[in-house]
Formats: structure tokens, sequence, C-alpha cells
């Protein structure tokens, strides 16, 4: 009699396994769900962008000068013939200084926002007075009166509005280009008063649109970049991280400081003799978007068949306890239920906050358990104790998704209390020791 009845345990524990395993059906399909909303979220941030303005990227200014250079040629005939080649000669800032203010605004398209940004640019700095070992070069002709001032921007459509470019007492309007196709697109401008003996201040203002991250390019010899906004997530990248920065709840303040050894680029060169990458020197500032919904909720699922056992635990040991034996397919209803909980969750949470979304699927997935088992034990106490696990259940997992640093260590501590308990409720199942001798000694 008790081979048989060890023989039914474990038959009941094969089968609420097989129960377990089967729901990761119904946990597959909603995962697919979430991912699916997930791919309408990105469609939309995309589309947003595209039509707001991208990642921006603004490289300058650069001073370009145009060069002339003459050298001898020989003729079919033998005589020399002088040629003459147009080049153009590149010169950073001595003193760069920019000043970022970030205006972080939020565009919706059906239920989802997008974070979007108006970056508010001031440049101001000078360009020293010009080597005059590139003033007096043999056969080359330096073009001061046709020089200009560039600035590469990566995405021109989203230009706000830009003030005219000031270079000592002159003014000069920006026009759309930079004829520069190692800077790619952008704006230039004329430079008025350009002298070889003296150095020229500027400063500009600029205005542009953009999504997700800004990048600056630090390429005077001494640079300053000052950076404010109001999105509260930030994240730095780029080869520059700030020198000092400031987080807080209404926005971040951050200042970089570059000196000119510490940028991959020279102080001048010729645009026909120097490959320049300029993506390898920008200080990065991204409009973090925090962990979406969808991605917390694809987290929970990954955690829902460790969830639904641990639930399934506590019903087992409540069995052996208690002498009940709840039927299988009152074990299928509560692991539907479970299953369901993180749909649920998924629904809410596309129009109010996760954590309000997350109570309220607890409350009506932990109530509806409770009422299933008041319905079949008609016991408070059994009733009680099954809704104060499930919810502390629920409260570890909530814990898990927020604590991305500690939810190794917390899964390990749940996994080990259910052991505990499992191996506390199923401790009698053995035969002692005592009685298997007696059986062995037993005379036919």
């Amino acid at each position: 009699m008790e081979k048989s009845a060890s023989q039914q345990t474990t038959m009941r524990f094969v089968i609420i396994a097989g129960i377990v395993l089967a729901l990761i059906i119904p946990l597959s399909m909603i995962r697919s769900v979430t991912d699916e909303r997930q791919g309408y979220f990105e469609e939309t941030f995309h589309s947003i962008a595209q039509a707001w303005g991208t990642e921006q990227a603004v490289s300058g200014p650069f001073l370009i000068i145009p060069e002339t250079h003459a050298h001898q040629v020989k003729n079919d005939d033998g005589t020399l013939e002088w040629r003459h080649v147009k080049r153009q000669r590149v010169l950073l800032p001595a003193e760069l200084d920019i000043a970022a203010e970030i205006e972080h605004q939020y565009r919706y398209r059906a239920i989802y926002k997008v974070p979007v940004y108006i970056a508010k640019l001031k440049f101001r700095g000078n360009f020293s007075a010009l080597n005059p070992e590139l003033m007096t070069r043999k056969n080359v002709e330096v073009h001061l009166d046709d020089a200009q001032l560039v600035m590469g921007i990566s995405h021109t459509q989203a230009i706000v509005s830009v003030s005219p470019f000031k270079q000592n007492t002159a003014g000069n309007e920006f026009n759309s280009g930079t004829q520069q196709n190692w800077l790619g697109s952008g704006i230039h401008s004329p430079v008025a008063q350009l002298s070889a003996t003296e150095a020229s201040s500027f400063s500009f203002e600029l205005a542009l649109k953009g999504t997700g991250e800004l990048g600056l390019t630090p390429i005077g010899n001494i640079n300053h970049i000052g950076m404010q906004s109001t999105w509260p997530h930030p994240s730095f990248s780029g080869i520059y991280l700030p020198t000092h920065y400031e987080i807080s709840n209404t926005g971040f303040s951050a200042n970089w400081d570059v000196h000119k050894l510490a940028r991959n680029l020279p102080d001048s060169w010729q645009v026909d003799k120097l490959d320049i990458n300029l993506s390898e020197n920008l200080a990065r500032v991204s409009l973090f978007q925090p962990v979406t919904n969808y991605k917390i909720i694809d987290r929970a699922i990954k955690y829902g068949l460790l969830f639904i056992a641990l639930t399934f635990l506590a019903f087992v040991c409540f069995e052996l306890n208690n002498k009940l034996q709840f039927h299988i397919v009152q074990y299928g209803a509560i692991g539907a239920n479970l299953v369901l909980f993180f749909l649920i969750l998924l629904s809410l949470s596309e129009h109010i906050s996760f954590s309000v979304s997350y109570i309220c699927a607890t409350i009506l997935t932990t109530t509806l358990n409770s009422s299933y088992v008041w319905a079949m034990t008609k016991s408070k106490v059994l009733c009680l104790w099954i809704t104060s696990i499930v919810t502390g259940l629920y409260a570890t997992l909530f814990v898990l998704l927020k604590m991305e640093t500690f939810a190794l260590l917390v899964g390990t501590a749940v996994l080990l209390i259910g052991l505990v308990a499992l191996m506390f409720t199923t401790r009698g199942l053995a035969k002692p020791r005592a009685l298997l001798s007696t059986e062995a000694h037993e005379p036919l």
C-alpha cells in the first residue's frame, strides 16, 4: 500500500512538471506579442526621427583656405610648361568654446511617445595667425580672400536657425553645403578680413533638431564644451567623456575640456593629402531612453516558468502537509491564470506606468487564485497562505525586474528557499532504515 502511495506521489510530481513545461507554449506566444509590440514602437521611433531629425553629429568650425600650386611639366617637344593646380588647406581653431543647451520634448503617435530634442549651440573662438612657412612656400599662392568657414552637420534638414557668422567686426550669412567631400553635409560662410599675421575671432549660433544622440567635435587646440539639458537620463559616449557632470531628476549638466594633444587631428592639412575620420573625434551624449516596458516584460516572461514552478511547488507542499489533493485540471486553471498575468501586465503598461500596471495585474491574478482556492477547499488558512506566498513571489519578481545588478543574487536566493521548502515537505516520503532492515530479515 505504501509503495502504491509513493508511486502516486511520484506520478503527481511528473504530471505537474508536465503541466509546467506545457505552459511554455502560452508564455512563448505572449513573448511573441511583446516582441511584436516592441517592433511597432521601434518603427514609430525611427519614423518620427526621420521626420523630426535623426542623431546629430556637428563637426567644426573648419577654416578652408584655397591654394594654387605651380609646377613645371615637360611637353612632348621637350619644352617646360607651368601647370597650376588648385588645392585646399584646412586649419583648426586655436581656441574653441561650445555652449550647448538641449531641450527635450515628446512626439506622440498612437499610444507611443518618442523623446526628441532641440539643441541650441553657441560657438566662440579664434583662429591664430597663419604660420609664416605656409605663406612663403615656393610656387604656392595662398588665396586669403577666398577663405571659407565650414561646419559639418549630419542632418541639415533639421536645422532650425543659424545666426550670421561674426568674424572680428564683420558678419556674413551662412549658405547651405560644405563643398567638402571629406566633411559631408553642412553649411559654409565666406570669411572676410582674414589676416595672415593676426588672430581672427569668430562667433555664431546654431539651433537644430534631433533624436537620440548629439555629437560635438572638440577640434581646437584648447577646447571647452559646456552642456545643459532638461533630460534626466543622459548617456555619455564617444572618445571623450565629460571632465565633470551632474545628473538630477530635472536634467543634467556636463563639461568637457580637451587639449589638442588628445585629438587625433593635425593643426592643418591639405585636403587631398590626408584621410580624416571625424567620427573618431566626437564627444557624444545620448538622450538615453530607459528600458522600455516591453523589454522589462520580456525579462519578466523569461522568469515566468520559474515563477509558475515555484507557485505549483507551494500547492504541492500544502497537499503533502494537509492531506489535500488538487485535481490536475485545477493545476491547469491556476497555471493559465499565472500566464495571463503577463498578458494583463503587457496590456496595462501601454497606457499607464509599469509599476501601477504591475500592481494591478498582481491584485487581479492573486485575487482570482485566492478565490479559486477558497472555492476548492473552503479553508481560510490555506487561502491566506496561498495569497501570501503568491504575493511574495510577485514582489520578488518585481525586485528581479527593477534591480538588474542584484537579479542573479535574488533569483538564486528564491531558488534556494524553494528547494528548502521542497526538502522539508518531502522529508517523510522515505522509509526509515530500521523498517527496511526488518522487512529484509522477515522469514518467508
